[in-house]
């Protein structure tokens, strides 16, 4: 175990610089390069007994950015509460064309001309508005996220009530960035009823397919009591369609899902069961089989 040298001056639970740890005499190189430590960036490290998220990644990243770099995209979303991107998944900054900003592994600098970008004070940087952070997730097309992803990430955005869909088109309505033919379609498939970004992204390959599926279909027996809600389904057709993931199979949700199903298929309902694998191996072939089975 690491040595400190002096009081305890640095929080080693959150992100800190290794190099002002070593000068302040806190910690030695040693002690850095130890199992006691993480390192997140370049000079940048966190205890090892603190969990890493994108938002405490965030917080780290921020220790090196400049002043005038905003925080945005889903990096954003992630510090203001919604943990939509993964813990090394890249975190996003955008800055003025005239602020020098280092590239090193584990961020995503976009640079803009536009010397006011909505923004307000954080962390020694700036943090994008929910507004703006919703813009550059939305036209960000150098992540290479699928649209059926975006879409999911701003239903997501909605339902959490971080903004509008109203806002976010007046708000993108003047605009002429870069991708903002993408962002636009993505706003014409958004959904705030969504409750999860697969179930949007499922949503996404069947409406871009000609498929149209209801969201959060209620499911009620002739006499009004209430069998369960569907995450997508053709009423008319009485087929739904369901994303299982891997909670779906912890504990006794998989009794629970069956019983729900069952009661509803008294009902006349057929489903379409779709897994994690089938979604992102071949959605393809989920959109042919829903397709089949519609017809």
């Amino acid at each position: 175990m690491f040595q400190r040298r002096s009081r305890d001056l640095i929080d080693f639970a959150e992100p800190f610089i290794g190099s002002h740890a070593v000068a302040e005499d806190a910690l030695t190189l040693c002690d850095l390069r130890s199992p006691s430590f993480t390192r997140l960036f370049r000079n940048v490290y966190v205890a090892s007994t603190t969990e890493v998220t994108h938002s405490m990644r965030c917080r780290a990243a921020a220790l090196l950015a400049p002043g005038g770099a905003v925080l945005s995209g889903c990096s954003a979303a992630a510090v203001r509460g919604l943990e939509l991107v993964g813990p090394h998944d890249l975190v996003e900054f955008v800055v003025p064309e005239d602020v020098v900003f280092d590239r090193q592994a584990g961020l995503h600098i976009r640079r803009t001309s536009r010397l006011m970008i909505d923004s307000e004070p954080w962390g020694g940087i700036r943090l994008a508005t929910p507004l703006r952070l919703a813009l550059d997730a939305l036209t960000n097309t150098k992540l290479h996220r699928s649209l059926p992803r975006t879409v999911g990430y701003l239903d997501a955005f909605l339902s959490s009530g971080l903004l509008t869909l109203a806002e976010l088109r007046r708000y993108l309505g003047p605009r002429r960035d870069n991708g903002m033919v993408r962002a636009r379609k993505a706003v014409a498939l958004a959904n705030a009823r969504s409750e999860s970004v697969p179930e949007s992204e499922l949503r996404v390959w069947l409406t871009v397919a000609g498929l149209r599926p209801e969201v959060q279909v209620d499911v009620v027996t002739a006499t009004g009591d209430f069998l369960g809600r569907l995450d997508l389904a053709f009423p008319k057709r009485k087929l739904a369609v369901e994303y299982d993931g891997q909670w779906h199979l912890d504990g006794i949700q998989p009794r629970l899902d069956a019983q729900r199903r069952t009661a509803i298929e008294a009902e006349g309902w057929r489903f379409v069961i779709v897994t994690k694998a089938d979604l992102y191996d071949e959605p393809k072939r989920v959109v042919t089989t829903i397709r089949a089975a519609l017809s």
